[in-house]
């Protein structure tokens, strides 16, 4: 009888997360977005069993307003997934304050914050599991990449922390670092600002070790894992879900003739 909130629900990570969970048998969840349109659709293709709340995550009240839908809607809530993130692009030498304002605000305030709120209803019922939806660029991250890279790296070790702070109530949280995901928004993204042709995403996968990329279904399967009684002995994992392996390279650029 388990239900769960989730931002960014109304597209790519969110959205499939949303499918798996109600497949895997959660009476409820509470999508949680800015684009209630998106919401709506995904609200009427899930059915009774979906809930939603239009928020911006930049907004300080949205975290608060949402759990408390989600205890209204539900009477509990016991998974918490933070999916929802801002990739806009900038580095060192072009962030702005309101770009890193931005940034920050998604991708490291709104998940704190929802963690908060939500960790007080999971302790008080001694169970609970938040994921957080971070990066493999929390590792380093390209120049124009730089601020939403820190951002992720500090996604991660807010978890570590969280899940430090919430282990004797009940509560284990995780950190997935996403490799390169094929969603909707990626392919609008590459299609768009990149330019990329609209084959980008077979491309591409082609050239990596595993044939693909990865799908926001894949990063679905992970988190329905971590819900689950075999990870119930484990908190604080920062998973690195990417084909290749932290600091290593089939061949060094520098070692190319």
């Amino acid at each position: 009888m388990r239900t769960a909130l989730i931002t960014g629900g109304a597209q790519g990570v969110g959205a499939a997360v949303a499918r798996k969970f109600l497949a895997d048998g959660f009476v409820g969840v509470l999508l949680v977005d800015r684009n209630q349109d998106k919401l709506l659709c995904m609200q009427k293709d899930l059915g009774k069993t979906a809930e939603i709340y239009c928020g911006d995550l930049r907004d300080n009240a949205t975290p608060a307003g949402a759990v408390a839908k989600a205890i209204k809607s539900f009477g509990r809530i016991d998974v918490v997934v933070n999916a929802a993130g801002n990739t806009e692009r900038c580095g060192i030498q072009d962030t702005t304050p309101e770009a890193y304002a931005r940034l920050f605000d998604v991708n490291v305030k709104a998940p704190l914050f929802m963690m908060q709120e939500a960790a007080r209803h999971m302790a008080a019922a001694k169970s609970g599991v938040i994921i957080n939806v971070a990066s493999m660029l929390a590792h380093g991250g390209p120049p124009n990449l730089a601020t939403y890279s820190a951002s992720k790296s500090a996604l991660m070790t807010l978890s570590r922390n969280a899940a430090n702070t919430f282990k004797r109530d009940g509560v284990r949280v995780f950190c997935i670092n996403l490799g390169w995901t094929l969603t909707d928004g990626e392919h609008e993204l590459q299609t768009g600002f990149h330019k990329m042709p609209q084959d980008w995403a077979e491309k591409i996968g082609a050239r990596m070790p595993f044939g693909r990329l990865i799908t926001a279904d894949d990063v679905a399967g992970l988190c329905a894992f971590l819900v689950s009684p075999p990870a119930q002995m484990m908190t604080g994992a920062v998973i690195d879900y990417e084909q290749m392996p932290v600091g290593t390279f089939d061949e060094h650029p520098a070692l190319k003739p």
